[in-house]
């Protein structure tokens, strides 16, 4: 392996790792899923300038393992299991009640991140991640105009799910 490929590697992992947990809601397997992409992609290297492509080759695989991992294991996530995936940390100096809101605000958004459809939540993770609609297009082999509808569509479904705790900022 060359030190470039190395060095793609090591700067690449824990951007993967972290969109495939955003995406899985699970640590382990979404260690399972990017260490098969790695794998994937490396036995193709001669094929694939993976220094250079390699990032939006690997969030494409990522993203493509994560839908068929969800589609097969959907019925077996609980809510629960959502739930305590979704924990924020809490601030030292944080008031009990404040701690308890910031809590339950988490619970809330770890629930409706959850409940959107994965290729919405994948648009969303890439969003915030700072990549731009034809990056994000790029990866996930969509159009741009698909990108924001599917992000339109997942802001839309947040801000319904969680518009009671929008609704007491404002008050």
């Amino acid at each position: 392996m060359t030190d470039e490929l190395s060095a793609w590697i090591t700067e690449s992992a824990p951007r993967a790792l972290a969109y495939a947990v955003s995406l899985v809601r699970n640590v382990s397997v979404a260690e399972d899923l990017v260490q098969d992409c790695y794998q994937r992609l490396l036995t193709k290297s001669e094929v694939y300038d993976l220094p250079r492509e390699g990032t939006k080759l690997l969030f494409k695989a990522v993203t493509n393992a994560s839908i068929n991992w969800t589609q097969r294991e959907a019925k077996s996530r609980s809510l629960q299991t959502l739930q305590n995936d979704a924990d924020f940390p809490v601030e030292k100096n944080e008031l009990p009640l404040q701690a308890a809101a910031s809590r339950e605000l988490g619970d809330a958004v770890g629930i409706a991140l959850g409940e959107l459809p994965v290729e919405q939540r994948a648009v969303i993770e890439l969003h915030v991640m700072g990549n731009s609609t034809s990056e994000i297009a790029t990866m996930l082999e969509l159009t741009a105009e698909n990108v924001r509808v599917l992000r339109h569509r997942a802001r839309k479904q947040l801000a319904s799910k969680l518009r009671p705790f929008l609704e007491n900022d404002i008050k």
